[in-house]
């Protein structure tokens, strides 16, 4: 069974990026362009990993880790942001607030991939 990945991604190019390089080795990617949206499809989905984007739509990307590490039914999934914010800043406060890891774009697949390996091995 392949393992299910939530892009929180509003660019398209980003998802269509991201998207791309992950049906490549396999992972299954439901994706939503916004933080409400996030907040509902975790809750109804239950992935194995979040990749969340910082800057969206409705709620932030911040308080999307906020809510998701305070709920004790979606604490235990790991969340990697991936952001253009690339301030140390914004690092250490997705950090502090729960983030698993934290990658800045762009990135390279191999990058990706190496990341998502250490968190969906079976």
């Amino acid at each position: 069974m392949s393992k299910k990945i939530l892009l929180v991604e509003d660019e398209k190019n980003v998802i269509l990026g991201v998207r791309t390089c992950l049906d490549a080795v396999g992972y299954q990617v439901d994706i939503v362009e916004d933080g409400e949206e996030a907040l509902n499809s975790v809750r109804r989905e239950h992935p194995d990993l979040i990749l969340l984007d910082l800057l969206l739509p409705k709620i932030d990307g911040f308080e999307v880790l906020k809510v998701l590490k305070g709920d004790q039914s979606t604490s235990s999934i790991p969340i990697i942001v991936l952001t253009a914010k690339a301030e140390e800043e914004d690092r250490q406060r997705a950090l502090d607030l729960g983030a698993d890891n934290y990658m800045t774009k762009p990135f390279k697949p191999q990058e990706l991939w190496d990341l998502l390996k250490n968190y969906l091995a079976d």
